[in-house]
């Protein structure tokens, strides 16, 4: 997604000498440095703790980044890290997700999650280490994708000798999501604030660099 701001330079600057009229540049660049530095680095990390249910992992609110502009160059870029990027893509914009090797690893009703909604590293660890405990693929008896996946031993063994199990993790060969984090929507709501978006904080930039200028 790209914002566009455009500033009517005839308009700024129709009662302004030559020497002033240089700063506009440098005001321009200077705003649009500080609206990136606080939509990436304040306001989407503060969104993703907001948006998702249980709130967004540290790695996650840590993700966003931006690219300064300059005065000969006036783009900012608000961009999320590659690595956060392969999932945010799909809370961003909806769609769906494949597995890059068999299959996609998704809860279940019976799964431990932490706060973030998520199976922590360590219990996927366990469950994957302690075969005593948990045993992976579909059971005997049972048939059908919809049985794969990671299943827990517990309880008893019954008196035949069988044992109880339930599903603690899935295996599914895609994920569809839902749109959920409006990235876009967020980045307008800061450029276009009327208390402190560009326009507020262009015309505060550029008194600072007219005062400064000789």
């Amino acid at each position: 997604m790209q914002i566009n701001v455009k500033i009517d330079v005839d308009k700024a600057t129709r009662y302004l000498n030559v020497v002033k009229k240089d700063q506009i540049p440098f005001a321009a660049s200077k705003t649009l440095n500080d609206l990136a530095f606080n939509l990436s680095q304040k306001v989407l990390p503060q969104k993703t703790r907001e948006t998702f249910e249980g709130g967004a992992t540290p790695f996650t609110q840590k993700g966003f980044r931006y690219k300064r502009s300059s005065k000969r160059d006036l783009i900012a870029t608000v961009f999320i890290d590659p690595v956060r990027a392969e999932y945010m893509k799909f809370m961003v914009d909806g769609g769906t997700r494949f597995p890059k090797r068999r299959a996609i690893l998704v809860s279940t009703k019976q799964s431990k999650l932490n706060s973030y909604g998520n199976i922590p590293r360590g219990t996927l660890k366990q469950m994957i280490d302690d075969k005593g405990k948990f045993f992976k693929g579909i059971p005997k008896g049972r048939t059908g994708e919809q049985y794969e996946g990671i299943w827990e031993r517990y309880g008893r063994k019954s008196k035949d000798g069988g044992e109880r199990i339930r599903m603690v993790a899935k295996y599914t060969g895609k994920a569809g999501y839902k749109p959920k984090y409006p990235m876009g929507t967020f980045a307008e709501g800061v450029v276009f604030s009327r208390t402190d978006g560009f326009q507020a904080k262009f015309l505060v930039n550029l008194q600072r660099a007219m005062a400064s200028a000789k």
